[in-house]
């Protein structure tokens, strides 16, 4: 063996270190102890990652959503707009339609006809 420790050696205990054992079972006992620990410790950072993931994908979920066309105000206009301005009742449904059909056709597994983006056919 070396004068100088490689690194994490120093935290090892003496029970922990297998190399100078020279009794197989007592060996392959403590290198089977270190493994699991291993392993438990692979598993718990692995249960933890799947955890954050999905409380970050519940977080994100509820960040935004789209307003639903029958909770805007009929007659509501931007303020600054003396003239008016496009009904954004009427755009949040276009919008939502667009996506109903375009979902719909996805679970059909059709291309369907393709839409412009001012939605007309073409």
């Amino acid at each position: 063996m070396s004068g100088y420790q490689q690194s994490g050696e120093s935290s090892r205990s003496q029970d922990e270190d297998w190399r100078s054992i020279e009794d197989q079972s007592e060996r392959r006992r403590i290198q089977n102890r270190l493994a699991q620990r291993k392993y438990r410790d692979k598993e718990k950072r692995k249960r933890d990652d799947e955890a954050r993931v999905a409380e970050n994908a519940k977080v994100a979920g509820s960040a935004y959503a789209a307003p639903d066309a029958k909770d805007l105000a009929r007659n509501a206009n931007p303020a600054g707009l003396p003239w008016g301005s496009v009904s954004l009742k009427h755009v949040v449904e276009t919008g939502k339609a667009k996506e109903e059909r375009a979902q719909q056709a996805s679970r059909e597994g059709s291309a369907g006809p393709a839409y412009s983006r001012r939605g007309t056919q073409g």
